[in-house]
């Protein structure tokens, strides 16, 4: 994909504020709707400026990966400790998944960024 359409599927990421629904309607499924925000690291990756990747740029995407795989670890952990302290909220379980889906996504983008302007 271009940088220009990329920049745009950033937009899609406002979907997520759909997800508020939730308060009004009450349906665990609306929750959901907040994984939209992981649409919004499109806006990071579309600033890279990567026509062809090289050395360098693998080993950023490794970096970005691996500071990835931590955060996952860590919020997998705080994810499993409360769902056995909260299991009766199944609220708190999809709302937790959801964000913690778009966060790693957002994640990556911001960090691959971050590498790739230094």
């Amino acid at each position: 994909m271009s940088r220009y359409t990329n920049k745009y599927f950033g937009y899609i990421g406002f979907l997520g504020f759909l997800g508020f629904r939730y308060f009004a309607t009450g349906r665990i499924t609306d929750l959901c709707l907040f994984g939209f925000f992981a649409f919004f690291a499109y806006f990071w990756i579309a600033k890279l400026n990567v026509s062809i990747p090289d050395e360098r740029y693998r080993e950023n995407v490794e970096t970005a990966k691996a500071f990835i795989g931590n955060l996952a670890v860590i919020e997998m952990a705080v994810l499993f400790v409360l769902s056995v302290l909260f299991s009766r909220f199944q609220e708190l379980l999809v709302f937790g998944i959801t964000i913690a889906y778009a966060s790693l996504i957002i994640g990556y983008a911001v960090r691959l960024y971050q590498l790739e302007e230094r």
